[in-house]
Parts: C-alpha cells; sequence; structure tokens
C-alpha cells in the first residue's frame, strides 16, 4: 500500500479574493496602521487611475502575464508555511461558528474563506506532544514525547533580562511553571524532549532533487538540557535557521531569552512580533528556493495579557493594561488572538504574490484552550488543554494553496500527525522514498481532501492521549459516530456525532447495539495503541 497517496495532477486556476493581505501591502508601504486602508477607497482610486486605459491591452497583457505566472509556479515545487496558534481551541475562531465571543481576527477569515476548513480536526491536549506529532508524523507513544517538556530557564547561560518599565502587566497561570534547577535524575514525570534519532519533515524535504530551505521560527519546545546539544537542537533536527525561545513558557512576553542558532541573548521587544520579523526575513532570503517555514506564535498562551495596542484594531485597544487579573482573563485572552492575527497578516502581506500563489499556508492550534485563560462559551473550562475532551483536543486547521478549492469545510476526522504525509506528498509528488520505510509512521495524507474532492473518511479513527504521570492520564479514540475515553481508568462513551459537546455519556452498563459493538472495537483498539 502506497505510503502516501498520489497527489492529484489535475490543475485548475483559484480563484481567491487576497483583499485583507493586500490592504495591508499598502498600509505597511504608507506606515498606516495594520488595517486602516479601506475597500471603498481603493476601489474608487482604482477605477479613477484606469478609466482611460486601452482596457483591451491591459487584459491581454494581463492574461499573457497570468499564463506565464502559472506556467513557473507549476514548474517550481511549492513552499510551506505553517503557521501554529497556542492553546487555541476550534472555538476561538469565529469562522467555525462555535464560540462565543470569539476574536476579530480578519486575517484567520480571510485565510478560512480563501482555502480548507477542517471541522474535526485532533491533537494531542498539550504542547509538546502535538508539535512532535506534526514534525515526525508519529503518536506520542512511537516518538517519545508523551507530555510537555518543562522549561529549564535556570539552564541555558544566560539570566533572564528585567521586565521593561513600560511592559504591561501579565498574568501566569501554570501548574507546571519553570524548572530552574537541573535535578541529578530524570524524574519519573519529566518528558526527556524528542530524539535526534527521530527523522522530522525538514530533514526529509532536504533529500528531495530539489532540497528545501527550512527555518523555524518562535516557540521549540521540543527539547530540554536532557538532549545532546539541546540549544541547537532544531537545527540538529532539519532547520537550517531557528530563531526564537526554546521553552515553552515565556519568561515575559517583553522580555525574553531569545536563542538564534544555537546562541543565546537577552530581548526586550514583545515576543511574537520579532517573531513574525524573523520569519519575514527568512523567506525573503530564500528567493527562488523552495522552503518551509514552521512559525510558532506565543499567543494566546499565559501568560495572560494585553499586547501591544498597535496589533489591536477593536475595542481591545482600550482594555486597562495594569488590569488583568485571575478574574477578567477572556477579554484580554481574545484581544491575544487578536494580536496573533495581525502578525499572522503582516507576514501575509510581506510575501510577494507570485510567491504567496505557489505556498501552501497551514494554520492550526497545537491544543485546546486552557482553563486560565477563559474559554468562550460553551467550552467547559474543565474540559480544555491536558484533557481529551473535545475542548482538548479539537482545533483549528485551515490550508490554503495552489490548487485548493477555496472555501471547502471538511467535516471528517484528521490528526496533527496527517500534516506530515500531507507536507511530503505535496512537496515529493509521486516519490515516496522520502517517507521513512524503516519506522512505523501514523499519518494519513490529506491530499484527497485538499486537491481531489474527497467526500469520505480517510481514517477509520482518531487517537489522542496525555500521559504526565499523577498529573494526567488520559487517553481518548473516535471513530465516525462514538468516542471512548479512558481516563486514569474512568470510562465514558459518547455518541460523538450526535453529541459532539460531550453533554450526555452512554451507560455502560445498559449499552445497546450498535452501542455496544462500538464500545468494543474503540476500547479493543486502544489496548493496541498503548
Amino acid at each position: 500500500m502506497s505510503r502516501f497517496r498520489k497527489a492529484c495532477s489535475s490543475a485548475s486556476n483559484l480563484a481567491r479574493t487576497r483583499d485583507v493581505w493586500r490592504r495591508q501591502r499598502l498600509a505597511q508601504r504608507r506606515s498606516l496602521p495594520p488595517m486602516a486602508w479601506t475597500y471603498s477607497t481603493r476601489s474608487a482610486r482604482a477605477c479613477s487611475r484606469f478609466n482611460n486605459m486601452n482596457w483591451l491591452k491591459l487584459l491581454l497583457f494581463l492574461m499573457l502575464a497570468t499564463d506565464v505566472s502559472h506556467t513557473l509556479a507549476q514548474d517550481r515545487p511549492p513552499n510551506f508555511l505553517v503557521l501554529i496558534g497556542d492553546d487555541m481551541g476550534v472555538e476561538t475562531l469565529s469562522s467555525y461558528g462555535i464560540g462565543t465571543p470569539t476574536a476579530i481576527t480578519p486575517n484567520l477569515d480571510q485565510l478560512a474563506e480563501d482555502g480548507v476548513l477542517f471541522e474535526n480536526f485532533w491533537t494531542e491536549p498539550i504542547c509538546s506532544p502535538s508539535r512532535a506529532d506534526i514534525l515526525t508524523g508519529r503518536y506520542p507513544f512511537r516518538h517519545g514525547v508523551p507530555g510537555p517538556l518543562f522549561s529549564f530557564w535556570g539552564r541555558m547561560g544566560v539570566p533572564q533580562p528585567e521586565r521593561p518599565a513600560s511592559a504591561h502587566k501579565e498574568a501566569l497561570f501554570s501548574p507546571l511553571g519553570p524548572v530552574e534547577e537541573l535535578p541529578d535524575a530524570m524524574p519519573e514525570e519529566y518528558t526527556p524532549g524528542l530524539l535526534n534519532s527521530e527523522l522530522l519533515i525538514p530533514e526529509l524535504l532536504k533529500l528531495l532533487p530539489t532540497p528545501y530551505a527550512t527555518g523555524a521560527v518562535g516557540k521549540w519546545h521540543l527539547s530540554t538540557p536532557f538532549n545532546e546539544n539541546w540549544l541547537d537542537h532544531p537545527n540538529a533536527n532539519g532547520f537550517d535557521n531557528f530563531a526564537g525561545p526554546l521553552t515553552g513558557i515565556a519568561h515575559s512576553y517583553f522580555a525574553w531569552l531569545h536563542v538564534e542558532n544555537g546562541e543565546v541573548r537577552q530581548e526586550s521587544g514583545y515576543v511574537d512580533t520579532t517573531n513574525s520579523e524573523n520569519a519575514i526575513r527568512f523567506i525573503h532570503e530564500q528567493g527562488d528556493n523552495p522552503w518551509f517555514a514552521w512559525v510558532a506564535f506565543y499567543n494566546p498562551h499565559t501568560n495572560v495579557h494585553l499586547p501591544p495596542t498597535e496589533l489591536l484594531n477593536s475595542e481591545a485597544r482600550a482594555l486597562d493594561p495594569n488590569a488583568v487579573s485571575t478574574e477578567n482573563t477572556q477579554p484580554y485572552f481574545l484581544a491575544q488572538i487578536e494580536a496573533l492575527d495581525t502578525l499572522v497578516g503582516r507576514i501575509m502581506a510581506a510575501i510577494p504574490e507570485e510567491v504567496i500563489d505557489n505556498t501552501y499556508v497551514i494554520f492550526l492550534g497545537d491544543n485546546g484552550t486552557d482553563r486560565w485563560s477563559g474559554p468562550p462559551a460553551p467550552i467547559d473550562p474543565q474540559r480544555v488543554k491536558m484533557t481529551t475532551y473535545e475542548g482538548g483536543v479539537r482545533v483549528p486547521l485551515i490550508i490554503r494553496g495552489p490548487e485548493i478549492e477555496a472555501g471547502a469545510r471538511i467535516p471528517y476526522m484528521a490528526h496533527a500527525v496527517d500534516l506530515f504525509a500531507t507536507i511530503l506528498e505535496l512537496a515529493a509528488g509521486d516519490d515516496e522514498s522520502v517517507v521513512p520505510a524503516d519506522r512505523p509512521i501514523d499519518s494519513v495524507s490529506l491530499v484527497p481532501y485538499l486537491l481531489e474532492g474527497a467526500d469520505e473518511e480517510l481514517r477509520e479513527w482518531n487517537y489522542s492521549s496525555v500521559l504526565m504521570g499523577e498529573l494526567s492520564n488520559s487517553r481518548t479514540l473516535r471513530n465516525s459516530e462514538y468516542k471512548l475515553i479512558i481516563d486514569n481508568g474512568t470510562e465514558e462513551l459518547y455518541h460523538i456525532a450526535e453529541d459532539p459537546a460531550e453533554l450526555n455519556p452512554l451507560d455502560l452498563e445498559n449499552l445497546a447495539e450498535p452501542e455496544r459493538s462500538h464500545y468494543q472495537a474503540l476500547k479493543a483498539q486502544l489496548e493496541v495503541l498503548n
């Protein structure tokens, strides 16, 4: 059986709107605020400018230019821009129509209009395992990162910088916190970090006839001092360039340790603004070379805070930056998502149009919203990040790019591991040798959904887990109809197709058919995956 599905070779012109990103390009050139340029003003000026042109000549020129551009794009390997929101459940985006209230996200809304939105996409319910899933195409019990990695700030060789006096107040909510000192022996509840023996997407993209330039920007959260060369861990695993924080929790969004290709320095700029600038710099440096950019934002992870107002365009600008507390986190959390959206728009606007037309843009959350941020209703704050309920594992996934039908919605199951085979198939076409044959791969390519209009489940089931010793030990498995959760030995079964909010657990002592058969099959499969 094919290690990933054969890519669709049919070509069609993709009609898509780019108004938000074009407005931002104009705004950047004119030094205006990100969203200050309006549709009506631009259209009126365009009409006036072209009133006296020879429209026939213009039309012929545009047709020729479009044909040449399309031919050149077909001859080049596609680029990949992976954008990750941190602790961002499916209820946080208005394009999913689930949560109330949601953040103001015009750029992510535009991305959904231009691409494919996956309605039942799962990750692991915590940061590090999900990131390892994507990059390896393997579940946590295979890649060896079953839980979060602690933040060893005190072992980085450089002291934490002082927060600037102008920095906004931050509220840190986490049961884990930083680990300043390295213990003599690794405690059982610790995760050591992703081993160098794993094969990651960037390493495999370098094996193609036209090797990819690879860059990682922002939160890494896949290495600890237990890893060999942990400060340049991204570089040791296929990334030509890395710039960002290594740790899972920012000491401060306004003062942090910036690691660039193994070198550590103090930084006092807003962390995600710096991350977006580093992403743009990497992309611009590649010229005509194909590239893979991994951009992992810290937002909207705790510390809860008000981002710089230059990143906000809604009433969030009026929030008191020093009034955030445990009692009022949600408005600040939504402002963090708005800031992330603005930075996504800046990155998109900075990419030349002929380049973005040959780029697959992938946006996802790494796990569900955490309880301290104030997840939008109807999500239960006790069934979020670090749990295997839908609030912990169901996150946004939006993909746009060449040949993808704009505005499509996929109701079928997909998983973080599936991005591995998807990216490799889009990059390699029929060359299946790029997929490792010496180890189990759990990834299922999503290319049939993206390019062929597939209208059926590609997966028999979806799996997620969080294994953190006494803190949390939960696994879940679902098929197209039912979902089984086993949490520290306690079992819950839901008819997930009819009860997506998981409000009505089925009585396991009195199951009728077909519930009984589904329960038995799910439990048997979970035992195989244990």
